[in-house]
């Protein structure tokens, strides 16, 4: 089966294939660094890290960029609110972002630019737009982008037409008196003495947030990218505006070949946004759930599906987690005490087909959910053979290398140190457990059965399972 991937600009699934045979140019929008990030960047940076992380498992040589926006009205606004530095706030803050995607195991991107490391190829960018026509400058110093010159273009990936981006452009596109058409966006805009700012020929100003995607992602993205990433609330204007841009500055076609976009976390249905007010920074989450935790309650769901977040949503991630996590440590335990000339009781077959499952699962647009779903059947398999047969120590060893090889992909049976008991079944702890174990054996060495079979009983209803054998009581979660 083929590696298929949605198309936002097609609204298709289409086959993948690279421009340049197995190297893949992939570019993903980063953050805007004047806060903590919320639980939404995470949902959109994980679900990139494991699409990422699936193409390089499937072979293909990976060229990722994202890029870091540290200069915005954004930040100078809270850098004003703050009476901060606005370029040492937003290094506090990338840095933050950086912490963060660390702690959820996000692979570094090969090239992470910032927007103030590349300004005088943005100004030479918009002097080229500004020289081929595409581009003017007004008598305030702003530069803006004519989309006259690539109507066919307008509506391309949202899939609107003109009139309706018009009709709705009011809170989406900055309205200024300057512009020679609504949509029109700004490339360069004019800024104070007073504020952050570059000389340009336009004079004293900052990049427009589109420009800088463009300049990065062609430098960085050999002109031409295979697949540009980025949340659903970036299709328009700002994916739009890059297409616009990019192609009339280098004249390839198309400038991105596939266009993904994650789903929104939702809390009680509406986006978690800065702007709204309803969000939760990483760090808030990461206080109350361990980070591979998190991770799976981002990884198990579709990328493109919305996500409604709630710390009863988080617990379940928590639990189910942990029963794969459950597999590994009984599979490790029954290694200790394996045989090597012992047979393989057909886990070799069974990690032949969870392979396939898995692979067919991910080549259909990276579906993780139904991914997952087969690694609960395969853990459930291997865990009644490993409680009734005696597999070789080779087999066991193959199992723990499988996966291995989906974490690879998934990241998501990293150990958690100091994990929270939010994730744990019933808010029970390994310490709650062993404490519980010692009372149910004190119990039996006064005779205490009634009690005994009481604590057996209430580690059994939360998901506890405890096995006495000669080596002593063994614990596990369901």
């Amino acid at each position: 089966m083929a590696l298929k991937i949605y198309n936002t600009l097609t609204r298709e699934l289409e086959d993948f294939v690279p421009i340049q045979g197995k190297k893949v140019n992939m570019y993903v929008c980063g953050p805007t660094v004047y806060d903590h990030c919320h639980l939404g960047h995470a949902r959109s940076y994980v679900s990139f890290d494991v699409i990422r992380r699936y193409l390089i498992y499937r072979g293909y040589d990976v060229n990722y960029t994202s890029n870091i926006t540290d200069v915005d009205d954004k930040v100078i606004n809270r850098a004003k609110e703050t009476g901060e530095d606005p370029f040492v706030l937003s290094r506090k803050f990338t840095d933050s972002f950086i912490e963060d995607m660390e702690t959820l195991a996000v692979l570094p991107p090969d090239t992470q630019p910032k927007v103030t490391e590349h300004i005088p190829e943005i100004i030479e960018t918009v002097g080229a737009l500004i020289e081929n026509g595409t581009a003017y400058v007004t008598p305030k110093g702003n530069v803006y982008y004519d989309l006259t010159t690539s109507e066919d273009k307008i509506g391309i990936l949202s899939h609107q037409t003109a009139e309706g981006l018009l009709e709705g452009s009011g809170n989406r596109v900055e309205v200024e008196d300057d512009k020679r058409y609504q949509l029109d966006f700004v490339l360069w805009k004019s800024a104070p003495k007073g504020e952050p700012g570059w000389d340009s020929p336009w004079g004293w100003g900052r990049p427009g947030w589109h420009i800088e995607c463009s300049v990065m992602s062609m430098k960085y993205g050999s002109g031409q990218l295979d697949i540009h990433g980025g949340g659903m609330d970036l299709i328009f204007p700002h994916h739009e505006a890059e297409i616009h841009q990019s192609e009339s500055c280098s004249g390839k076609h198309p400038f991105s070949k596939y266009w993904m976009h994650n789903g929104f976390l939702t809390i009680d249905k509406e986006k978690m946004s800065k702007s709204l007010g309803n969000f939760f920074t990483i760090k808030e989450v990461l206080s109350k759930f361990s980070p591979g935790t998190i991770r799976f309650f981002i990884v198990y769901t579709h990328y493109r599906s919305t996500i409604d977040f709630s710390e009863e949503t988080l617990g379940e991630a928590g639990r189910a987690r942990q029963r794969l996590l459950n597999t590994i440590s009984n599979v490790k335990h029954a290694l200790k005490e394996a045989h090597e000339d012992g047979t393989d009781c057909g886990l070799t077959e069974l990690i032949t087909g969870a392979r396939e499952a898995f692979i067919n699962s991910m080549d259909d647009d990276f579906n993780t959910r139904e991914a997952i779903g087969s690694l609960f059947v395969f853990s459930r398999k291997v865990n009644s053979i490993v409680s009734s047969e005696k597999p070789g120590s080779a087999a066991l060893e193959d199992v723990l290398k499988f996966y291995s090889e989906i974490n690879e992909v998934l990241g998501i049976f990293t150990e958690d140190e100091g994990s929270a008991s939010e994730d744990m079944p019933d808010g029970l702890t390994d310490e709650d457990i062993m404490e519980m174990i010692e009372l149910r054996e004190k119990a039996r060495a006064e005779k205490d059965w009634a009690k005994s079979d009481a604590i057996r009983d209430e580690l059994k209803d939360k998901g506890i399972v405890i096995e006495d054998g000669k080596d002593g009581v063994r614990w596990r979660r369901m």
